[in-house]
């Protein structure tokens, strides 16, 4: 395998990490482990950070997607998709 594929493979799996954390962050709130997720999930958000950045510093026409990616994870960890409850009046 040559440098340009394990670039890519390593772009791809960086990505595929923070969204596969992002969702375990939600779907593990208020659980022992949520502490230990968040932490991957910053560690990952950073990750995606960086692709992003370098990839539109070195002219990689996939940069977008990069931020794209870490739109979707920072809308994953800040919306409440749990179904609204009714406050007592």
């Amino acid at each position: 395998m040559d440098l340009s594929n394990s670039l890519q493979f390593g772009w791809i799996a960086v990505h595929f990490f923070g969204l596969m954390v992002a969702c375990l962050v939600r779907i593990y709130a208020d659980s022992r482990v949520e502490g230990w997720l968040r932490l991957a999930f910053l560690i990952a958000l950073a990750g995606v950070a960086v692709a992003t950045l370098a990839g539109e510093q070195f002219g990689w026409p996939m940069w977008t997607l990069s931020a794209g990616t870490m739109a979707v994870m920072i809308v994953l960890a800040v919306a409440d998709f749990r179904a609204p409850q009714h406050e007592p009046l």
